[in-house]
């Protein structure tokens, strides 16, 4: 991957979970912190200990602007 190009379909690192994860956990997760859907909905956030400070490494990453 070129520097500054991002790959929406790879599987990537993510800061949230602290591991690599595909790109399909990226939404979801994403869409789970941002608000738009229940935590509870994406089983594997319950993995995640501090769910206030994943939604601000998750807010941060290039990943989550989906504009």
């Amino acid at each position: 991957m070129s520097k500054g190009i991002i790959d929406y379909e790879a599987d990537r690192y993510c800061p949230a979970y602290k591991k690599a994860i595909s790109a399909d956990l990226c939404y979801d997760s994403l869409m789970c912190l941002n608000g738009s859907f229940k935590i509870s909905s994406t089983p594997e956030l319950s993995e995640i200990e501090d769910i206030e400070a994943a939604r601000k490494r998750c807010a941060e990453c290039p990943y989550s602007d989906l504009e």
